[in-house]
């Protein structure tokens, strides 16, 4: 009797783009030559390493998919499962104008498959699961600021709306200038018990601010972050909410090779437009982390207060540019001197250029 030929794939790179959603995901698969299959699926890892074993045994497999609501679980449960899989920044994927208009799952998929077959895909960074839980109560308590300054300025709207001005107190959000907002006498009980209810938002989220900061300061104590938190801290700019946004957004020093990778990543690059001998430069990117920026910014202008040698420095800018693009300079300072302090596990020496 004649055996059968074992079917293998060994040696062949098999490559799968993958749109996700809630509720299925469109799979496309494909090798340097053609395209093998497309279809859609359960959002489920198994099934599809199940449908790899199935119908392409012992291949190498890479997959890639957008990164978006569903996070890197779906890369973290292929990786357990042997399959490479890298997660790419949306507005990486290159497209062309019929890509755009005629925009849907399927060909969304097939374009990613194409991409990484090409090899013109590169991943974005993927965050230990504890950094990232950590990084998650970081911008939830952000948000909770936001939250904050909104109802604050709901209830000067109403008051002023109202033509109500708050008598004998300043305007600090204090208890005594909360209790005078909530005791005035108002025209009608109407305008009174939204008043009240605007107030009373506002105290909650002030209650799970200072939880969340509690929360933040007992993390900052914790064996993941203390080493690095005692380094960044000793920048005289940085404390402890900064110092927490720093180190959960950029999460592992080394994964910059340089300074300027650096500054790209926290958005202290110009985004520029060349053509032929023209060159545009067209301000201050808006493709950045904003919430390390906005903790480098804020950072930066306190660093110019309490380190005198960033003064010099910012004076100097100053002479050529605006307020503005001078603190931008001074925020790669900053930049520079948090890489060295992380990577040489040194603290800060102030006054040094």
């Amino acid at each position: 009797m004649n055996k059968v030929k074992k079917l293998s794939f060994l040696g062949e790179t098999i490559y799968c783009g993958l749109d996700v959603h809630k509720t299925n995901w469109k799979v496309n698969i494909r090798n340097k030559e053609m395209e093998l299959a497309s279809f859609s699926q359960d959002p489920s890892p198994d099934l599809l390493n199940n449908y790899f074993k199935k119908n392409y045994p012992d291949a190498a497999l890479e997959v890639v998919y957008e990164a978006g609501f569903c996070g890197f679980e779906i890369q973290r449960s292929l990786t357990k499962l042997g399959i490479k899989c890298i997660v790419v920044n949306a507005a990486d994927v290159p497209a062309t104008d019929k890509d755009r208009k005629r925009k849907d799952d399927k060909r969304d998929a097939r374009k990613l498959a194409r991409e990484l077959s090409d090899g013109d895909l590169k991943g974005i960074y993927i965050p230990d699961k504890l950094m990232e839980h950590a990084r998650s109560l970081v911008r939830q308590r952000h948000r909770l600021v936001q939250d904050q300054t909104r109802c604050k300025n709901r209830i000067k709207h109403m008051l002023m709306f109202s033509g109500i001005k708050i008598p004998e107190v300043e305007e600090r959000w204090n208890k005594k200038y909360i209790t005078q907002i909530q005791t005035f006498a108002y025209e009608s009980m109407y305008l009174k018990s939204a008043v009240e209810l605007s107030v009373e938002e506002y105290l909650q989220i002030r209650r799970l601010l200072s939880q969340a900061t509690r929360t933040l300061r007992k993390l900052s104590l914790e064996p993941l972050f203390r080493s690095i938190q005692t380094f960044l801290r000793s920048i005289p700019a940085i404390g402890l909410i900064n110092g927490m946004v720093i180190q959960t957004e950029l999460q592992d020093i080394r994964r910059f090779k340089t300074l300027d990778s650096l500054c790209d990543y926290a958005g202290f690059v110009p985004d520029i437009r060349s053509t032929n001998d023209k060159k545009t430069v067209t301000g201050i990117t808006k493709r950045c982390n904003e919430f390390l920026r906005e903790a480098l910014v804020e950072s930066s202008w306190m660093l110019i207060r309490k380190d005198p040698a960033m003064l010099m420095k910012y004076n100097e800018y100053k002479k050529r540019m605006n307020p503005n693009k001078a603190i931008i300079k001074i925020g790669k300072h900053l930049l520079s001197r948090i890489r060295y302090v992380w990577s040489n596990q040194k603290e800060y020496e102030i006054g040094l250029l």
